[in-house]
């Protein structure tokens, strides 16, 4: 410890996660990798997390955040790591919601997973449903936390 420092034994190092090499999954114009993710804390470097990938970029998010979304805790998923991405319910916007990302899901049905860029200026170019929402969970879901 240095004369202004504080003693580092404190931080934890970081812990390959998962410990067991997990399969990307994919389908519906996205893909998904178990990796961890950097977090804001001395005691913890990083923690479980999933990163992204569609069209409109390639974002991270925690594990624990991801799974609370997916239990529709959440209306919103904001990418906390690297480019924001948004991922919503297309049945959390009514047509005619007056917002940016009400405006993009226009037209689109209920019970989808859309990925929108951080712009929300386009509609999204992949909505995950039925048969790949359902893999995309048991995915999510097979993680260990």
């Amino acid at each position: 410890m240095g004369l202004f420092g504080r003693d580092r034994s404190d931080v934890v190092p970081a812990e390959p996660w998962p410990r067991v090499p997990v399969a990307p999954w994919s389908g519906g114009g996205a893909t998904a990798e178990a990796v961890p993710v950097a977090v804001p804390s001395k005691r913890r470097p990083s923690a479980p997390g999933v990163v992204v990938t569609v069209p409109e970029g390639r974002s991270g998010v925690r594990l624990d955040e991801l799974v609370r979304f997916l239990g529709d805790e959440n209306a919103v998923l904001e990418s906390t790591h690297g480019p924001t991405l948004y991922a919503v319910w297309t049945q959390a916007w009514p047509k005619r919601s007056a917002t940016a990302v009400g405006d993009v899901l226009e037209g689109e049905a209920p019970g989808g997973l859309a990925f929108l860029g951080a712009a929300v200026d386009a509609p999204p170019t992949v909505v995950l449903r039925s048969a790949e929402l359902e893999s995309f969970r048991a995915w999510v879901a097979s993680l260990p936390s």
